[in-house]
This record gives C-alpha cells, structure tokens and sequence, in this order.
C-alpha cells in the first residue's frame, strides 16, 4: 500500500495507473478508460497538478492535419511513485502565479 500524499487523490493514482497500463493518452481517453463520474476537465486539471509535480509530462500530438491534441505520459518518477520507490510528498506541487491577464492594472487600485 503506497503512503498517502495529502495532496493526491485517488483519481491522480487511477490517472497514473492507467497512462502506465494503456500508455500515453489524451484526457477523453483517460477519462472514458477510467469508467466513473470523471469530466475530461477534471482529468485535465489533475493532470496539470500531477505534471506540476512531475509525475507525468504533457505533450502535443497531430491528430488530423494542423489539429493537435494534449497527450499525457507517466515520467519515470511517476512509475517509481507507483512501485512504492519514490515519495511525491518531498515535491509538493506549488500553485502556478496569476496570470497577467488576470491581474488589475495599478491604475486599477489607485496606486
């Protein structure tokens, strides 16, 4: 039994042993393979945090001419996470920082 990582859910580690199982998917497939109440979005959104903490990588693949797709695929601290070899509670994901789009411009405020 692996140890529990606070920041981990159980679906982080169905996403996991699925990208090592089946291989390197898009968040459809991992969604649709997974089988439960998971939006493609939620798997997205996890798979972002779990790429925050390097476990797995993201790339773009053409699926249909100039049309390209995110793929996920487990890194190789991801598999050591799931033989129980590595601990991802030393690399705690860190919130990425806002945007600019996203901020108020200091006139905004009255600075």
């Amino acid at each position: 039994m692996r140890d529990s990582v606070p920041w981990m859910g159980g679906l982080d580690e169905r996403i996991l042993e699925r990208l090592v199982d089946d291989g390197d998917a898009d968040a459809w497939e991992i969604a649709f393979d997974i089988r439960g109440r998971i939006s493609q979005d939620r798997v997205t959104e996890r798979c972002k945090v779990l790429a925050d903490a390097e476990l797995v990588d993201q790339y773009e693949h053409e699926i249909v001419d100039g049309r390209f797709e995110t793929y996920w695929s487990v890194t190789t601290w991801g598999e050591l996470f799931l033989s129980e070899d590595a601990d991802p509670s030393l690399d705690v994901p860190v919130p990425n920082p806002r945007p600019p789009h996203a901020t108020r411009p200091d006139w905004w405020a009255g600075f």
